[in-house]
């Protein structure tokens, strides 16, 4: 099962059977037909309708419906009821009111964080001393808030290293958000925003709250246990994705233009960056801890399963995913 991404503006989204059908003028031209048993996902970039048997199929199949804006800004998300695990739910909303627990989970999501940041610099040629030298004042890290601190820290130094990775063109001078000043900004708030779809889905399958998270504190609208999943994965799949697309050359200056105040894809650009992304997502890896070959789809939901295995007692710990 993969992702149906519909890019072009004002398109139909309808069903026929077991068909999912993008059309222009309402069926008479159609652009593409997708076997609905082969969508995980919808995911819709700027204007299009899709009609009310289409969405009642994807939901009645499981498959989540995403709203972005052409920017990557994710607005809405149609999605199946949630799971009915309540017990799971429940050790999950105890977790979050237990300051010891709650702590060591966010710890875990660090450790993991930090340790593929470390690989990932390291492979890219960068000198990684002095986020090793975090390990330590994590791993004896005992107040949440002083956590947080270091983990934005190793974020800082982390940055500090790969932004020298992008070709001269790009390379950004320092990390930019709402709005991304550059395009190597752009591109990365980009891929993360398609990171946290993923883990969005991953942690609903697996039945938790994706609202209630650990490291990330939780706020009206936060997919805080959605963010924290994602931390783990930032560095192998999001920042791969985008320094492969620039340093290879399949994203150039003329994919971007400047609108709502910041540089974002073309159309060529944003099909460059989806057929990237879903390749990378599509690559298989030895899971550390399960011992089998797994994509990246996969292996985000096997971390929610983890989570949910420690949670009800069965694992001891929360074991972060990472690559060696």
């Amino acid at each position: 099962m993969g992702t149906l991404y519909i890019l072009e503006p004002d398109v139909y989204v309808s069903k026929d059977g077991g068909v999912l059908k993008v059309s222009r003028q309402k069926g008479r031209e159609v652009l593409l037909e997708r076997p609905l048993v082969h969508v995980s996902d919808v995911v819709i970039l700027g204007n299009a309708t899709m009609t009310s048997s289409a969405v009642y199929a994807c939901v009645e199949q499981g498959t989540s419906i995403h709203y972005l804006t052409r920017g990557g800004t994710y607005l809405a998300q149609v999605a199946p009821i949630e799971n009915k695990n309540v017990p799971m739910r429940v050790k999950q909303y105890e977790a979050y009111l237990s300051e010891t627990w709650k702590h060591n989970l966010a710890k875990r999501f660090v450790e993991g964080k930090l340790q593929n940041a470390v690989v990932f610099a390291k492979r890219s040629g960068a000198e990684v001393d002095d986020l090793v030298c975090l390990f330590d004042d994590i791993q004896h890290c005992t107040d949440t808030e002083v956590l947080r601190g270091l983990e934005g820290n190793a974020a800082r130094i982390y940055f500090s290293l790969i932004k020298h990775k992008f070709p001269e063109e790009f390379a950004p001078e320092s990390r930019s958000k709402r709005p991304p000043r550059d395009p190597a900004n752009s591109l990365l708030s980009l891929a993360y925003t398609f990171l946290s779809k993923e883990c969005q889905t991953a942690v609903r399958v697996a039945g938790l709250d994706p609202y209630i998270g650990y490291l990330h504190e939780t706020k009206y609208g936060r997919p805080a246990l959605a963010l924290d999943l994602m931390e783990e994965f930032r560095s192998i799949l999001a920042d791969s994705v985008v320094l492969t697309l620039f340093n290879k050359g399949m994203i150039t200056s003329d994919m971007f233009e400047a609108s709502e105040g910041f540089p974002k894809l073309t159309d060529d650009g944003f099909k460059q960056f989806l057929r990237a992304w879903e390749e990378r997502l599509n690559q298989q890896v030895t899971h550390p801890h399960l011992k089998q070959k797994l994509d990246y789809r996969q292996i985000m939901l096997a971390q929610a399963r983890i989570l949910g295995k420690h949670l009800m007692g069965e694992l001891p710990e929360y074991l972060p995913f990472s690559v060696r």
